[in-house]
């Protein structure tokens, strides 16, 4: 009888906030009332006849009078209309940490009817936000922009350490090796066109050799001074007719500056002129002369053996294998091709090699090897069909770009955008060997963020977040885009820190946070770094240091999609990750110093590229309209309303801003002139 007495009591007190609420949940309170005072199976009476549907389990979770206070809390929490659910911002715990906000009207409107704002700031790192969150115990919201920032540091040192320690040297004996075969062939060569056509591939493997090791071989009789012009050509900079190469039109001897982080260093600076030479120097095959000393580089790879004895078209496959997994494949024929259709042929002298018959089946070879060139050389009217020691990547995204543009007449901008290539990759039937690269893996992630992930929080239904989820995306893809800027070609178009401390005294117990629920981009970068490791280890390119920082990435990422994995059943993540989230700013700070500096220890005393996530990317041409450009800028910080344990939370994190913007083709712009224009945008 008592306990009868004491429930009317507690239905007493609430029922002027029960009036208010959803007629639901208002039902589901009344009857775990009637059941506390009743029989079990009376109350099964009641809700089955009850003239609404009442799902069993919200009955079964209310145990207590606080469990109605936390229903009445979550009721008062959100604003409903006939098509929308909105998240009520004067609902929320811990708005006393964000002061500076309320008078800020235009972020509050946001927040109140997208549940999100972006803000502008002037900090150059995205963890620096995390780790002014720590400092002011605000709990974090960690965005996918974050572990992209992240997974392009990884990935520049990542490839910094094997350039260093295999690339340049595997290059290195390549050359070498080349040189001296085709030395071998000029010596022992009976026929006199024979004799020059080997001396010239030997004089053209003495420039990268040169370049990657300071040395000159002794040049062939009449080309010592094509190259001695040649290599002054690549010091100088500046696009004119080679000297060395049989090309009509000039050779982009600017593209051999080395930017990124192929500043840092002596061996990456000459390892990024030598390759990128080979790249863009190409054997045409629509020239006779060029056609048969491509074949005759060809057989001379073949039998090439580097000074430790090693077979050089083994040292070729460990360089090309691991440079596929990187990049993608091939866009161009190589030259092992043409050395395995020789070998197919069972072709073994230099006369038959030579043979009108043997040429024509070389050039069917390079016509169908290259089914889906792109039209980014400027010599391509000249030189349709190439054969190349280490030709370029053929890239989805390219594709995408040069299919996307259709210029009229009437059009004021004659150049693609981010938005077409992120339409096109998002399309189901777009492509289906998104694990065959790392560049490739890394660009499923983008469509990856625009995908529903199931959440049921009011910020992830609204529009403004799909479109905040493109900007991130289109942001994403300048950092793919300037992580492999050597092995990659620009297209073009066809012809015809402030931690002040909080002087309130009012503090929040836990420190909690969220994980941008973009499951399927955690997943995507997951499987990524996983592939990453498997390639290294497959090609024997791994290092003590660099196995212990692809682990470290691993854990991490882990963990964020096993949070959201947990966000969207509505459990709760454990303390561990909590703590991490609390924290993250200062562990993805010391990891990234571990990649990018490891000799320091502060981030204050970074200088150069890394000090900031800004980049800027040349990604078309388009004849005599100019050149376009997609750039991130400086950090924007982004407040998110999220219910987390029933209570809504006023959370905060970093995301890139995204630049787009064409430029006159004369008005060359690289990475120091655009965060100069970022400095004076920002009045810095």
């Amino acid at each position: 009888m008592f306990r009868k007495m004491h429930l009317l009591f507690v239905l007493f007190l609430y029922a002027d906030r029960i009036k208010k609420m959803n007629k639901i949940i208002k039902f589901s309170i009344i009857l775990w009332l009637l059941a506390a005072c009743g029989s079990p199976s009376e109350t099964n009476v009641m809700i089955q006849s009850a003239d609404i549907e009442i799902p069993i389990e919200t009955v079964d979770t209310i145990k207590t009078s606080q469990d109605i206070d936390l229903m009445i809390k979550q009721e008062e929490n959100y604003i409903f209309t006939d098509d929308d659910t909105t998240a009520n911002i004067m609902n929320i715990v811990n708005l006393f940490q964000f002061r500076e906000l309320v008078d800020h009207q235009e972020v509050m409107d946001d927040l109140a009817v997208d549940n999100f704002a972006v803000a502008s700031d002037t900090l150059l790192q995205l963890f620096q936000v995390y780790q002014r969150n720590d400092s002011l115990q605000i709990p974090g919201f960690v965005t996918t922009d974050l572990f992209v920032q992240l997974s392009h540091v990884y990935e520049t040192y990542l490839l910094q350490t094997i350039e260093e320690k295999y690339f340049l040297p595997l290059l290195t004996e390549l050359c070498q090796a080349m040189y001296d075969a085709s030395m071998d062939q000029a010596n022992k060569a009976v026929r006199e066109d024979i004799r020059n056509m080997a001396a010239f591939n030997a004089a053209f493997y003495a420039v990268p050799y040169n370049l990657l090791t300071g040395k000159s071989p002794k040049i062939p009789d009449g080309y010592q001074t094509a190259v001695e012009e040649e290599l002054a050509y690549i010091a100088q900079q500046e696009d004119r007719r080679p000297a060395l190469l049989n090309q009509k039109t000039n050779f982009a001897y600017t593209a051999l500056k080395p930017y990124g982080h192929y500043t840092r260093s002596a061996g990456l600076r000459r390892y990024f002129r030598a390759w990128k030479w080979l790249q863009s120097a190409p054997y045409c095959c629509n020239d006779k002369t060029q056609l048969q000393q491509a074949v005759l580089a060809a057989m001379a790879l073949q039998t090439a053996k580097t000074k430790s004895g090693i077979a050089a078209l083994d040292v070729y496959s460990r360089l090309s294998g691991a440079m596929k997994w990187f990049n993608g494949q091939p866009a161009y024929c190589s030259l092992p091709d043409v050395a395995l259709l020789l070998k197919k042929e069972r072709v073994t002298n230099i006369t038959a090699v030579l043979d009108a018959k043997m040429l024509a089946k070389v050039n069917v070879l390079a016509e169908k090897t290259s089914p889906r060139k792109i039209s980014y050389m400027k010599y391509d009217a000249v030189c349709r069909n190439s054969i190349y020691l280490l030709p370029q990547a053929v890239r989805m995204d390219d594709e995408v770009l040069n299919a996307t543009t259709h210029p009229t007449p009437d059009t004021q901008n004659v150049f693609p955008a981010a938005t077409d290539v992120l339409a096109a990759l998002s399309s189901r039937f777009a492509f289906d060997q998104w694990d065959a690269s790392s560049y490739s893996k890394r660009l499923e992630c983008l469509p990856a963020m625009l995908q529903k992930a199931g959440s049921k929080q009011s910020f992830a239904q609204k529009q403004a977040w799909k479109r905040k989820n493109l900007e991130t995306a289109s942001a994403s893809w300048v950092k793919l885009k300037h992580d492999v800027l050597l092995y990659g070609v620009v297209p073009d178009h066809p012809e015809p820190l402030d931690t002040a401390a909080v002087r309130d005294t009012i503090s929040v117990p836990v420190i909690l946070g969220y994980v941008e629920p973009a499951l399927h981009f955690w997943t995507k970068l997951r499987e990524w770094v996983e592939l990453t490791d498997e390639t290294l280890k497959k090609y024997q390119l791994t290092t003590d240091t660099l196995n212990a920082q692809t682990k470290r990435l691993h854990r991490y990422v882990a963990m964020m999609e096993t949070a959201v994995l947990k966000e969207l059943n509505n459990e709760r993540p454990d303390d561990d990750t909590y703590r991490f989230i609390a924290h993250i700013g200062d562990s993805i700070r010391q990891f990234t110093l571990s990649m990018v500096t490891p000799e320091i220890d502060r981030w204050a005393w970074t200088a150069g590229t890394d000090k900031s996530i800004a980049v800027c990317k040349k990604i078309y041409r388009y004849n005599e309209n100019g050149d376009l450009y997609a750039a991130t800028g400086n950090v924007n910080n982004i407040f998110v309303v999220v219910e987390i344990e029933g209570y809504l939370y006023l959370t905060k994190g970093a995301v890139f801003s995204y630049h787009e913007f064409s430029m006159p083709k004369d008005q060359e712009l690289n990475q120091e002139d655009w965060k100069n224009m970022l400095r004076m945008m920002s009045g810095k």
